[in-house]
């Protein structure tokens, strides 16, 4: 029977002591289950459920998203209670149920799988009459309903390897300690939330002005000790919105809210603003600054100072320091971060263009070298520029910063992640950001590129804790879900990781990597019309989006559609034709399709132009070991051994490298310790796809194509690229590639294969 996988959401539910209910009163038993089993399958099919099997007291049911799921058991605990209200004591049930997104194998009308282990494990935690649901469905419903969700922690289950974070709904009719924590939260006036201030100006345009009010209040405030001050991200999502500030506060977890108002005419400001208690929205403080244009620092200083007397009392030594003193260099600079914020190559020009104004205008603002290097860093980790180029400037810039400024936070965060993604250098980059957030522990951007730093030296559960606690400080920003996702998909993780892309693109969906992304984490799912659903979303909202592009090529290629591959990395080409990241997708467009020297000579040049793109060496030295070239593979793995330490998540492909080049020269015993290194790797889920290219060239297929079916048991990202590499064109005559094939969905052969 044929096997196809699917990522669904899955309900589990279990009424509660039926077996002893049974054994002591079978006939009221059967009624009651009966009656339990009707209200359950009216309940699944009105909110578009597929009940997949019924357990006689309860039932696993599947649904296309996880808001349908969520709903339906509202709706059956609502049920219960209300048909519970009204019944004898000793017809009273209850019912747990448990939620979770998860990736099954479906064969024929039954699923099976990690999706529906996980589901069986979580349902037992819910209390009687409750809903508990994983973190992965939590993170897609969380804003959509509203019900509170409780953390219960992370909880080990059992023949899980590693403890997952479980949460419960807080149902309307329930009045535990739990309700009462979370209703009680967003009193925690530590937490605070600048709301976009509104441009009431007459004109229009001066929006930039307003915008750059508000971030410069939270960057003052969020100098207070003590205070926990929501980034400009999240913040900025309420821009324009009527939400009540009690909901507000909710979805922040804010316990303060202060909002306001700008009015620029000429040289004259009208600054109105009023603190405000997210719970009881009360008024906390309020007021009105009628100043010249000159007095905007102190007006801000101002602000600053009452609200941290209304909530803390002491305002931070040095925060009211003025940025800069001239007004013009101020404007730039807030016209700079405005545009960089969008983060697309047109807005990110822009930006340059203001930040390079601002310190044209006064060339002491430290702020607006930062904002320098926090664009070219991101122009040159896009492809934007090259980072020959890029790198000098973005370091020269974050310096300066520094210089100019020692107490400057983001200055040293700045300087913190160029030298992580150009250097190399994670203890330096560690060092920076680490100084970083001691100036500023509010700067989201620093915990953030912290987070980067831990995933690059191997320490996951601090890079997980950095990505948290950014995520806390900036709930709101796309650009670390983003981030976030990516990590968890190489450590394992890639239906939570799916579950934050999503979020992120219902925060921006025209982010132009958000469909890449979303795309490559549904293929390493196996969900290949979920990756076509989400490039034809992104190249909907954007024909001439490039990352989205090179993502359909290497999707047309694994599914065997070389027309659909060619057309997409043609029209990137014409968009982007100097990119060195199209120029590496044309290289795996060549690959894929059986033009090995071709892809050699697209793959060198982009090695030739980003010497810093490591993971890129390791390609060109697995194509070389592919021909047969020796030499040239020992050349490229030469160059790494010139280069500081490479990150945790690279060292399986290097082993495999230095492993497939020890395979070809016939050196046996390197050949064995590079397969057991990979073997040690149990932190990593490419270690199967890598050992397996090892044996491949080693000539022992049986013991590859079962790495390889270890790897697809854990849904190795690696099998992605594994697929398409041409060291493995031995195994694609062997019966058992098919079968790989068949289990992963891709049964029409991927192109390589053909």
């Amino acid at each position: 029977m044929a096997e196809t996988r699917q990522l669904v959401a899955l309900m589990l539910t279990d009424m509660v002591g039926y077996t002893r209910l049974a054994q002591s009163d079978e006939a009221r038993a059967l009624r009651l289950v009966e009656e339990h089993a009707a209200a359950i399958r009216e309940s699944v099919k009105a909110h578009g459920g597929r009940s997949v099997k019924s357990t006689g007291d309860g039932f696993l049911v599947e649904f296309p998203s996880a808001l349908q799921a969520v709903s339906c058991a509202l709706d059956v605990q609502r049920r219960f209670h209300d048909r519970n209200r009204a019944a004898q004591p000793e017809d009273q049930f209850a019912v747990r149920i448990g939620l979770h997104v998860g990736d099954v194998v479906r064969r024929g009308e039954d699923v099976y799988g990690d999706g529906v282990n996980i589901t069986s494990r979580i349902e037992p935690l819910a209390a009687p009459g409750g809903i508990c649901v994983t973190a992965a469905l939590r993170d897609q419903v969380w804003n959509k309903i509203p019900q509170p969700l409780v953390s219960l922690g992370r909880q080990e289950l059992k023949n899980l390897q590693a403890p997952i974070e479980v949460f419960r709904i807080v149902l309307p009719w329930e009045s535990n300690e739990a309700a009462r924590a979370e209703e009680a939260r967003p009193l925690d006036r530590t937490r605070l939330a600048v709301l976009p201030l509104s441009n009431v100006s007459p004109d229009p345009g001066d929006a930039y002005f307003t915008d750059g009010m508000t971030e410069e209040l939270i960057y003052t405030l969020s100098k207070v000790p003590g205070l926990k001050v929501i980034a400009q991200t999240s913040a900025m999502i309420y821009k324009g919105t009527a939400k009540p500030i009690r909901e507000i506060g909710r979805e922040l977890s804010v316990g303060a809210v202060l909002e306001g108002s700008v009015r620029k005419a000429g040289e004259r400001l009208r600054i109105t603003v009023q603190l405000i208690d997210a719970a009881s929205e009360e008024h906390l403080w309020a007021g009105r600054f009628d100043r010249e244009l000159a007095d905007v620092f102190e007006i801000q200083t101002e602000i600053a100072q009452n609200v941290a007397g209304e909530l803390k009392g002491v305002l931070a030594p040095g925060s009211s320091q003025r940025p800069t003193g001239n007004l013009d260099a101020y404007k730039e600079y807030l016209k700079g971060r405005q545009f960089w914020a969008r983060r697309s190559k047109a807005s990110l020009y822009k930006a340059l263009e203001h930040f390079e104004a601002a310190v044209g205008a006064d060339p002491a603002f430290a702020k607006a070298y930062s904002g320098l290097a926090d664009t070219y860093t991101v122009l040159a980790n896009h492809g934007y520029e090259p980072a020959a180029q890029a790198l000098p400037r973005a370091q020269r810039a974050a310096e300066k910063a520094t210089q100019l400024d020692p107490s400057l936070g983001e200055a040293f965060a700045s300087l913190g992640i160029v030298r992580l993604l150009f250097q190399h250098d994670a203890p330096g980059a560690e060092r920076e950001l680490e100084r970083a957030i001691e100036l500023n522990p509010n700067y989201a951007t620093a915990h953030q590129w912290l987070g980067l730093v831990y995933d690059y030296s191997g320490r996951g559960q601090e890079a997980h804790a950095a990505m948290e606690r950014a995520l806390e400080l900036d709930p709101l920003a796309h650009i670390t879900h983003v981030s976030f996702a990516g990590m968890l998909m190489e450590s394992g993780d890639p239906e939570r990781a799916k579950a934050l892309l999503l979020r992120a693109r219902d925060l921006d969906p025209d982010y132009p990597g958000l469909g890449m992304s979303l795309a490559y984490t549904e293929m390493i799912l196996w969900n290949w019309h979920g990756a076509e659903d989400a490039l034809s979303i992104a190249l909907h909202r954007n024909p001439n989006n490039v990352a989205a592009l090179t993502t359909k090529m290497l999707l047309g290629l694994l599914r065997g559609d070389v027309a659909v591959a060619r057309a997409a990395i043609e029209k990137a080409e014409r968009i982007e034709p100097e990119s060195p990241h199209v120029w590496a997708s044309r290289g795996a467009f060549e690959q894929g399709t059986g033009n090995l020297e071709e892809g050699i000579r697209w793959t060198e040049r982009v090695v030739e132009a980003r010497s810093d793109e490591l993971h890129t060496v390791l390609e060109l030295a697995l194509r070389y070991v592919a021909l047969g070239r020796a030499e040239q593979a020992a050349r490229c793995l030469a160059r790494l051994d010139e280069q500081p330490p490479i990150s945790r998540k690279l060292q399986p492909i290097l082993l495999a490298a230095r492993g497939s080049l020890a395979a070809l020269e016939g050196r046996e015993h390197d050949v064995a310790e590079a397969l057991e290194a990979l073997r040690r790797a149990s932190w990593s889920p490419r270690r199967h796809t890598s050992a397996a290219l090892v044996l491949c060239a080693a000539g022992k297929l049986d013991e590859a194509f079962d790495e390889v079916e270890r790897a697809m048991s854990l849904h190795d990202p690696g099998l992605i690229g594994f697929l398409l590499d041409p060291l493995i064109a031995s195994m694609r005559t062997h019966p058992r590639f098919q079968r790989v094939l068949e289990v992963m969905g891709l049964g029409a052969g991927v192109a390589a294969a053909r």
